[in-house]
């Protein structure tokens, strides 16, 4: 791990000085004025950051080299710091589980096969779930289908953070800092684990333009046409007012978007109520009227 070219000056140093204990800050820091001044700027460039979460996703890849111990790393930490009320916060913050798996996403060298966001849908579809995701996490499948989405992107070089994960796909930053946060406190395997998972699953996922999709649902919000003819011709009696629970339906079923971020809620988040009357409909349909609907979407509006 590179993180700056000063460590290894300084590793020179301590080995030069003082065998593996290396020089004591507090006491006798390294004798290079250059070396000293590289450091304090890196730990300026932390502790002047905005806020607290732009200052933890700045240490957190130096907290990993911290060497396994007994006391594991905020004990090695903790002993070799002076933790101040606003370090000990820092260095939590920056120990938090999802920071540590946008790490090692983040650093991935082995792709077996390039990242295209493009098709990365919003949300992993259920099949591939249900293949290879189940029993990951102690969240709900929802959750870990759109975590799932997001992990994928942050195999990009250029996604790096969950907020930069979630965007990339067309949902709200902070949308994805939760998510992380959410299934990064309920993960039940390893980080390794859970990369091989999502590969697999994004290996099996059709190939396609996400955006595009989801871009012609979006095209569709004020026709109703085509929901007409098939409505007409496939499940009569439906009244025109459920054109926006057969747009969701396509939003999330054809385009594999978040249902929170589907354009029928014209950009609200949908209430309970909302969801209940969408599932509702949801649930009504057999295989013919799926499949019609989800065909539907390819014809002219």
């Amino acid at each position: 791990m590179n993180l700056a070219d000063w460590p290894a000056i300084l590793a020179q140093e301590a080995e030069r000085r003082t065998g593996d204990r290396g020089p004591r800050w507090g006491l006798r820091p390294p004798e290079d004025p250059g070396l000293r001044g590289a450091a304090l700027a890196t730990a300026d460039a932390i502790l002047t950051a905005p806020d607290v979460d732009a200052a933890a996703w700045a240490l957190a890849p130096w907290t990993e080299l911290t060497p396994t111990t007994s006391d594991g790393p905020l004990g090695r930490l903790a002993d070799r710091t002076v933790m101040t009320p606003t370090l000990t916060r820092l260095v939590m913050a920056a120990r938090a589980p999802h920071r540590r798996l946008s790490h090692h996403l983040g650093t991935h060298t082995g792709a077996r096969m390039p990242i295209n966001l493009l098709v990365i849908s919003q949300v992993i579809p259920h099949p591939q779930y249900l293949e290879h995701l189940q029993g990951a996490f102690d969240s709900s499948e929802d959750t870990v289908r759109a975590f799932a989405s997001l992990s994928l992107a942050r195999l990009h070089p250029d996604v790096r953070s969950w907020q930069a994960a979630a965007e990339v796909l067309n949902m709200p930053g902070p949308m994805g800092v939760r998510l992380a946060r959410a299934c990064s406190a309920t993960m039940l395997i390893s980080a390794e684990e859970w990369e091989a998972r999502i590969w697999r699953a994004g290996e099996e996922t059709r190939r396609r333009d996400d955006r595009a999709t989801e871009a012609k649902i979006k095209h569709r919000l004020y026709m109703t046409r085509w929901f007409e003819e098939w409505a007409r011709q496939y499940r009569p009696g439906t009244h025109y007012s459920s054109v926006g629970y057969g747009l969701t339906w396509q939003w999330v079923h054809v385009a594999h978007a978040h249902l929170d971020l589907s354009p029928a809620w014209r950009g609200k988040k949908p209430s309970a109520k909302d969801r209940h009357k969408y599932r509702q409909f949801a649930d009504s349909l057999d295989d013919h009227q799926r499949f019609e609907l989800g065909y539907a979407l390819h014809k002219r509006a």
